[in-house]
């Protein structure tokens, strides 16, 4: 049933509720609704099936950098929203979960696939389409221990979970993905004046930022 929802060429947002009680709605916006302009960020990974315990790790990470953003102010006068799509790890739904973001003209930037093969599939479209696509789940992205991580994101990580769960191998990646998007977005506003995909594009292209994880370089950026 759920797959057969999900492969729908008609439906072009996958509900983040379909077993992913964890955030309850496609968009989630965090922080208040407020009357600044919204520019959305998606993230697109597996929260169901045998590679589910990534897109935990992924979406909580990719909230909490998207709340304190808003709890700050926003970026540019712009409040930031996050499209969460489920793509069960199947190269099939990577396909129209890329879709269904190109779509929405709202999207700017593609956190995701964080696998090999979905990643492959996805890549395509977003290339074409001109929207700017950080391929998570390699290098830099790729694993990193959670020990490793600073305590304060840890508390913070485990505050916006429902049952206080604690970082696994993909938060930290996870979070300087966002972080890297979120550098861009304030690069773009300042020095474009707007937060669009052209200025995504542009500002993604070689910025590097001291993460949690490291230093974090747009070398997986497709734009």
């Amino acid at each position: 049933m759920l797959n057969a929802v999900a492969r729908n060429k008609n439906v072009h947002y996958l509900a983040v509720e379909i077993g992913l009680y964890l955030i309850g709605m496609a968009i989630l916006f965090t922080g208040c609704a407020g009357v600044d302009p919204v520019v959305k960020i998606g993230l697109v990974g597996p929260f169901e099936g045998r590679h589910r315990e990534i897109g935990y790790d992924v979406v909580y990470s990719a909230r909490l950098a998207v709340r304190e953003i808003n709890e700050n102010g926003g970026i540019g006068g712009h409040r930031l929203a996050l499209v969460a799509l489920d793509d069960f790890g199947d190269p099939e739904i990577a396909q129209e979960t890329a879709e269904a973001l190109i779509l929405d003209p709202g999207v700017v930037a593609v956190v995701g696939h964080w696998l090999p093969e979905t990643t492959r599939i996805a890549t395509k479209y977003y290339t074409e389409a001109d929207l700017a696509f950080v391929a998570a789940g390699s290098e830099p992205f790729d694993p990193f221990d959670p020990d490793g991580l600073p305590v304060d994101f840890q508390r913070a990580y485990e505050a916006v979970t429902p049952f206080d769960e604690v970082a696994g191998p993909m938060a930290g990646p996870a979070y300087d993905a966002f972080g890297l998007v979120i550098e861009a977005m304030r690069l773009a506003a300042s020095s474009e004046g707007t937060i669009s995909r052209e200025s995504m594009n542009e500002s993604l292209y070689g910025l590097s930022y001291k993460g949690l994880t490291g230093q974090v370089n747009a070398v997986n950026i497709i734009e």
